[in-house]
């Protein structure tokens, strides 16, 4: 793994070492079980103190944040979204965390997070049969290890993204 990183010309392995920092504060994030809203907050702070990152797209982004992700155990689709956010606003570019919800093959409640970014859809994962859900107030992570003790009502359809 190391030779691959040293392999990779320069600029890109500043993007990398980025995209590890950014999944590695994004679990971190997700570990002290705080409202998401906080979260972004605190990400949002952290991207503004950072040095500007420039010259890349958002899909160098993606691709940096997802070969980082596939390294450190556990992450999944919420982890990458934020790293992900966090990285694109330390480069300047403007991006909105997403989630949504869809029925499971057992009638279960699945969850996907991703960002969207001028037009562009951004997922670790298959974002388009999940329906956006709308922000109200301060969101809170559910993590898997609990459980839903109120019904939870039927989302509304997104309308006007675009897939990539």
């Amino acid at each position: 793994m190391l030779a691959r990183f040293l392999a990779l010309d320069p600029r890109r392995r500043v993007l990398v070492a980025n995209a590890l920092t950014w999944v590695l504060a994004s679990r971190l994030a997700l570990w002290f079980r705080r409202p998401l809203g906080e979260q972004q907050s605190l990400l949002d702070k952290v991207a503004a103190e950072l040095p500007s990152l420039s010259g890349f797209t958002a899909g160098d982004a993606a691709w940096a944040v997802t070969a980082v992700a596939k390294r450190v155990p556990g992450t999944r689709c919420l982890a990458w979204s934020l790293a992900l956010r966090g990285l694109l606003r330390q480069s300047g570019v403007i991006c909105e965390l997403r989630i949504g919800v869809a029925r499971g093959e057992s009638d279960d409640i699945k969850a996907h997070a991703w960002i969207e970014s001028a037009e562009q859809k951004w997922s670790w994962g298959d974002s388009d049969r999940y329906s956006v859900l709308k922000p109200r107030g301060v969101a809170r992570v559910i993590h898997s290890d609990e459980v839903l003790s109120r019904p939870v009502s039927k989302p509304e359809p997104c309308s006007g993204t675009s897939g990539t």
